[in-house]
């Protein structure tokens, strides 16, 4: 699966930039395979690299499924890029979707 990739300024953030966590997190229930990724806060290498890599403060990785509802839903985001699985931040929070569950065997 592929991810793409969306980088914020702090401008951007504080003119309404993160709408788009109320926009998809209002159709969870319809699509609850959709997910949105950012590096883990409190992994500052990991969001250093992430934000040279890609630009902007702010980083998140949006699966196919949350891609797709962005184009349905009409939000103007700009996606800088497009990343397999193993280019996904290795401690990253989920923004949007329902959490993870850790299976421990």
């Amino acid at each position: 699966m592929s991810y793409h990739v969306v980088a914020f300024t702090m401008a951007q953030v504080r003119q309404g930039a993160l709408d788009f966590q109320r926009e998809l997190g209002a159709i969870l229930r319809d699509s609850p395979e959709l997910k949105v990724y950012s590096a883990s806060p409190f992994d500052l290498d990991e969001r250093r690299r992430v934000k040279d890599r890609f630009g902007g403060d702010i980083v998140y990785f949006f699966n196919d499924v949350a891609y797709q509802e962005t184009r349905r839903l009409g939000l103007e985001l700009q996606f800088v890029a497009e990343v397999p699985d193993e280019e996904l931040p290795r401690k990253r929070t989920v923004v949007v979707g329902m959490p993870e569950s850790k299976v421990r065997g």
